[in-house]
């Protein structure tokens, strides 16, 4: 299975990427992260980053203020049934399963390598 969504020719190239941190590494549970880094790419390079915060919301809560920073891909850890179902009805692309230094994950997704296997959290099984 591939880490990256298939994109038309003629779509735009920009993307908002969020990833849940937890210090300088991607938080282990996306559902109780307190931070996201937003990442806007264009054209497979880092524009700008970005964070928000959400502490003490819940699923929906969160979900909203997702979908009102136009996120277009999420990368995570953990993450549970019920966001993960409320993420793909939103049509955000998930990439789950991802652990590492946020700066290798942003650097590795750039460069289309997150699915080497030093970004896979502990018992992660890619899906094929």
């Amino acid at each position: 299975m591939s880490n990256f969504p298939e994109k038309d020719s003629k779509a735009s190239k920009m993307v908002r990427v969020a990833i849940p941190t937890f210090r300088s590494r991607v938080s282990p549970v996306l559902d109780s992260c307190t931070r996201v880094l937003l990442v806007e790419v264009e054209h497979n390079r880092e524009i700008e980053r970005n964070e928000i915060y959400l502490d003490e919301l819940s699923l929906t809560e969160r979900m909203n203020i997702i979908r009102k920073s136009h996120v277009t891909t999420i990368i995570c850890g953990g993450i549970s049934d019920m966001l993960q179902n409320m993420i793909q009805s939103a049509k955000i692309y998930l990439i789950s399963g991802i652990a590492g230094e946020i700066d290798q994950v942003v650097d590795a997704y750039l460069s289309k390598k997150l699915d080497e296997p030093r970004f896979h959290m502990p018992g992660f099984k890619a899906e094929h």
